[in-house]
């Protein structure tokens, strides 16, 4: 059975080149029958509430280290033993589609490896994390980006099982991750978000969502911004950066190419990923057009290789609205 749905107002945003037009409207009920958004039940009682009506989020925002790192984190930065480092590793999988781990590959590195390491205390590093999480029984993660001061976005399947499954569970989002290392602490997910085409088809054209958190970090680390268009993305330079679980534990790595393949929700790129990049983003490192300027992202990393590309679920004017009202969400 579905979690049960809010109400919530959307404040739809549309960016066309660099005019930005902003335009309210009335509560929306959010169904299972279209491609909106449902959200899962608050995780903790204590979290109902926090937060406020805020439309932040489409400019990128470079935040800076104010007083301590973990300032805004539920839980202060810390420095993990070797022993903890293995016992994490020997716990949590990488997340891939239960649906899709017959038909898609899972996130490939192609041809040699290309993918290089990010260390994690400068913008826009430390507002990519990883995300822990449980979904059915198993402890999983993935990768997840800022979009507002306590607000994530991420995968679909790392939200949900997608295909009729069930929302995922103890959700913890680490921004900076550096090995045995969380520079800037660590919070808990008290809402997970995603939309009802992905809940009830599992269709990878539909492989996002979002979470609310247990704390305001963006406010420390900064938070992506990101942007849509119907135009063709072919030739774009971009990188996809996040957690793959190939690596050392809690080590982040990058790989960066041109866009391939537009397609109308998806976009292919040759970049070398691993699982546990779902979720990553895909994003332009300084983007100076439109509104959205700085590192802004056109799409979210969720697939392995196909035709020699691995593949994201673009971001369109849904998916930017959907992002909008997850963020302006209490």
């Amino acid at each position: 059975m579905l979690n049960k749905l809010n109400k919530i107002a959307v404040t739809a945003t549309v960016i066309f080149g660099s005019m930005l037009t902003t335009a309210a409207h009335a509560d929306t009920v959010y169904t299972v029958t279209s491609d909106a958004g449902i959200v899962a039940p608050l995780v903790t009682a204590e979290s109902s509430g926090k937060g406020s009506a805020e439309t932040g989020g489409i400019a990128s925002f470079r935040g800076v280290d104010v007083g301590r790192r973990d300032a805004g984190a539920e839980f202060s930065a810390r420095t993990y033993s070797t022993k903890e480092i293995a016992e994490f590793a020997a716990k949590y999988k990488t997340m891939i589609p239960a649906y899709a781990r017959d038909q898609v590959q899972p996130e490939s590195v192609i041809g040699a490896d290309r993918r290089f390491r990010k260390y994690t205390t400068t913008y826009p590093e430390r507002a990519i994390g990883q995300l822990t999480f449980s979904q059915a029984g198993s402890n999983y993660i993935c990768t997840a980006w800022l979009i507002g001061k306590d607000t994530i976005a991420t995968a679909g399947h790392c939200v949900h099982q997608g295909n009729g499954g069930v929302f995922s569970t103890n959700g913890k989002f680490y921004p900076g991750r550096n090995g045995a290392s969380d520079p800037y602490g660590s919070c808990t997910v008290r809402q997970w978000r995603t939309n009802s085409t992905w809940i009830s088809n599992g269709s990878d054209e539909y492989d996002y969502g979002s979470a609310k958190l247990n704390c305001t970090i963006g406010n420390t680390t900064g938070w992506f911004g990101w942007f849509w268009t119907t135009a063709s993305l072919v030739g774009l330079p971009v990188e996809v950066s996040g957690y793959p679980g190939d690596t050392a534990a809690g080590t982040h790595y990058a790989s960066v190419s041109d866009i391939t393949v537009s397609e109308t929700r998806k976009t292919r790129y040759p970049q070398d990923t691993a699982g546990g990049q779902s979720g990553s983003p895909v994003f332009e490192r300084d983007r100076a057009a439109g509104a959205c300027t700085g590192a802004c992202a056109n799409s979210i990393h969720a697939y392995g290789a196909n035709g020699g590309n691995n593949s994201g679920t673009r971001i369109t004017q849904t998916v930017s609205n959907f992002f909008t009202s997850s963020v302006s969400a209490p």
